[in-house]
């Protein structure tokens, strides 16, 4: 897909609004609750989060071309001066899902699995307004035809309203019916003798009263032990930037200056950017496997991997540990001081840990008896639900605000129980992409070109003719030695007996 993007104030590429034809909001079983996204309301923005490698280059002026995956997307021309000449690879995305075809195939697994890239939210100053705005009850409610959560349980909501119509239907058989003027009707089926005695398919409500506690701390414990994996993996992944632009840091303080160790400090830095990637790779599956062999060759372009060595690392079992071990490599050849080698490998092997704590929570699912016992628990509650909410929505015509309120009901608790299964395996939603491209790649490149640039961190000080002093503070005072102290408790310290001769004579 194709997309506009501009850049905002603080120098990072956003996407601009891009108005897309007013879409049918999707209904499960034309239920009551989904009638709020009937009502009329603006064109949502669809906007694209870029799935591949993103590469950014100048078009001449202030022009920016940003190539995603083979497709080129144009960044209309800015001041310079107004971003601060800083590109960041990772644009943020907005949280509505965009559409995957018509609104009667948007539902299922398939839909779950398809929406998770979209989820991968980076949000910088404007999304944390909007995130926070007043008006989000107001939105959240008008957008809830829209909601993925509904959407990828539609089959589910289905069957919930389904038996809810049925309990109505079953009771008007048995039980008469009232007609638009209020008259009562009994039911045919009392004269025959078998329906004689069934007054009602309804259940007490007290079995529902006592389950709904237990419930409920299952519901939790769920969602409390998915947002702690979540958690954990954000917080590994800030430990994996940390530690990949250590790595490089300490190359630029450690290596010597020399021709040679210059292109093992490339190495070295295009190996830990391509281990971020590979442990992407390893977290996002064999559909990711592409994306991941042509990053490696970009780096293969600029001379510093070779072909062979992409090869192994596709063939490696393990890629992230293959990266780790080139990285190695490249630091075993480079001729430094054994402490300065030391203090790099440690940051190496803080990478090993942090791979290890990823495959850990990877690998390793909330146990599956509770799961399944949760998931069982919540069905068989939500099946009988319509049969205990029946008798008392008599004040109802005909019991019909029983298929609401049993559909509303089965919509949050099912959500919350979805919620849960979404975001156990953090991996797949969590913005990896930006992570890798822009916290580490872009930060790379730029630590590397800048130790090249000997003016990059030659900032020279002021004059002290040159000095601008807030109002009110005391002026420095030089004394004959040359040292510069101010007027205030520090010229009170010098002003000691003895102690401005010792400082004089270089004590």
């Amino acid at each position: 897909s194709r997309s506009t993007w501009r850049i905002s104030p603080a120098g990072r590429p956003r996407p601009c609004t891009r108005q897309s034809p007013r879409r049918r909001p999707m209904l499960v079983a034309a239920l009551p609750l989904f009638q709020l996204s009937l009502l009329p309301s603006a064109p949502s923005p669809i906007l694209h989060a870029p799935r591949g490698p993103v590469t950014v280059s100048r078009l001449g002026g202030s022009a920016i071309r940003m190539e995603e995956a083979g497709n080129a997307v144009h960044v209309p021309s800015v001041d310079q001066k107004s971003v601060g000449g800083n590109v960041v690879h990772q644009p943020s995305v907005d949280e509505l899902n965009p559409p995957m075809g018509p609104w009667y195939m948007q539902s299922g697994t398939a839909y779950a699995e398809d929406s998770r890239q979209y989820r991968r939210t980076v949000y910088m100053h404007n999304e944390w307004v909007k995130h926070r705005s007043s008006e989000r009850f107001i939105k959240n409610l008008r957008t809830i035809g829209d909601s993925g959560v509904a959407q990828g349980l539609g089959k589910e909501l289905t069957v919930a309203t389904s038996i809810a119509i049925f309990c109505v239907l079953a009771n008007v058989g048995l039980t008469g019916y009232e007609d638009l003027g209020g008259t009562m009707h009994p039911s045919a089926l009392q004269d025959i003798a078998f329906f004689r005695n069934i007054k009602a398919l309804a259940l007490p409500t007290m079995p529902f009263t006592i389950c709904m506690p237990a419930l409920s701390l299952l519901l939790v414990f769920r969602t409390n032990t998915a947002y702690f994996r979540w958690n954990e993996a954000r917080t590994l992944w800030g430990g994996v930037v940390n530690s990949c632009r250590n790595v490089v840091r300490q190359a630029n303080t450690f290596f010597a200056e020399t021709p040679d160790a210059e292109d093992l400090k490339d190495v070295l830095a295009q190996n830990t950017a391509a281990y971020a990637k590979a442990l992407r790779n390893f977290l996002r599956g064999p559909s990711d496997d592409a994306t991941f062999r042509s990053e490696l060759m970009s780096i293969v372009t600029k001379g510093q991997m070779s072909v062979s060595q992409v090869d192994a690392c596709m063939a490696a079992k393990n890629r992230p540990m293959f990266m780790l071990n080139a990285m190695s490599a490249a630091l075993r050849k480079v001729d430094i001081d054994s402490i300065d080698r030391s203090r790099i490998d440690s940051s190496i092997t803080t990478l090993v840990d942090l791979t290890g704590a990823c495959e850990r929570i990877f690998k390793s699912p909330v146990p599956l008896v509770y799961t399944r016992h949760t998931s069982r628990f919540l069905a068989a509650f939500l099946l009988c639900l319509p049969f205990g909410i029946w008798p008392v929505m008599g004040d109802s015509w005909n019991h019909w605000a029983t298929v609401p309120a049993s559909d509303v009901i089965a919509f949050f608790l099912l959500g919350i129980e979805e919620i849960g299964i979404q975001i156990e395996e953090p991996f797949s939603i969590l913005p990896l992409e930006a992570l890798c491209n822009g916290a580490i790649a872009a930060t790379i490149d730029e630590l590397v070109s800048a130790k090249r640039d000997p003016t990059a961190y030659n900032f020279p000080l002021k004059a002290e003719s040159d000095l601008q002093l807030p109002m009110g503070a005391p002026s420095p005072v030089q004394d004959m030695s040359g040292v510069v102290v101010s007027t205030g408790r520090e010229q009170q310290m010098l002003e000691k007996p003895g102690l401005l001769s010792r400082l004089r004579g270089g004590k």
